[in-house]
């Protein structure tokens, strides 16, 4: 029984120092982020914040960077789990949908160019494109990034290589729900909270 216990103390201190928040910049995490699609990080509820009616502010603590955070628009903007009915899922500064690689909904996520902001997104704007495999060389604090992410959503941000600050694109994009009937307008608008910490996005959002 002491041994159990023992494998169990050391399992969990394994899991937390992988699956722990990270408060510095996003260099090197590539080989963390591929340790959640292994089954080794579990991210507890509780750190999404959405506030406002009609439209609504949503910040996700997307800090843990061997973790993806789920998020069920359709129930307000709620943290959900994997085996939940997410629409839109977070690591760092890397954004996915319910579809196509990264999950088995019908959700989906695609921009117009003349789409500049929230208020612009209509619901007639574009055809919205399902999950993939993205890869990046540099940009983003990622020396290389590979993901399955949305293609829509990819490069949300302008990246400084000097000051190693991401900026929200002024981008509004239309985001189908996973189950392929609900329609939400969003724009990103920021990826640090109110310290300056990264992992943080944040969007502005509202049912089409």
């Amino acid at each position: 029984m002491k041994t159990l216990h023992s494998i169990f103390i050391i399992l969990m201190a394994t899991l937390s120092v992988f699956c722990g928040p990270s408060t510095g910049g996003d260099d090197g995490l590539a080989i963390l982020a591929a340790l959640e699609d292994g089954g080794g990080c579990i991210k507890a509820p509780g750190d999404t914040t959405t506030t406002g009616s009609g439209t609504f502010t949503t910040r996700v603590n997307a800090t843990a960077s061997g973790c993806w955070v789920y998020i069920d628009l359709k129930a307000g903007g709620t943290e959900t789990t994997k085996s939940g009915t997410w629409d839109l899922k977070f690591k760092r500064f890397v954004i996915g949908t319910n579809s196509g690689t990264s999950g088995s909904g019908n959700a989906g996520a695609c921009f117009n160019a003349g789409d500049t902001n929230l208020a612009a997104v209509t619901g007639g704007d574009c055809t919205p494109e399902v999950d993939e495999l993205m890869s990046q060389t540099g940009g983003g604090g990622f020396g290389t990034a590979t993901e399955n992410a949305s293609p829509a959503l990819w490069d949300w941000y302008d990246y400084n290589g000097t000051t190693h600050i991401l900026t929200a694109k002024s981008r509004g994009y239309l985001i189908q729900g996973s189950n392929g009937t609900s329609f939400f307008g969003l724009e990103v608008t920021d990826y640090y909270d109110n310290a300056s910490t990264s992992g943080f996005p944040t969007f502005i959002w509202k049912e089409l």
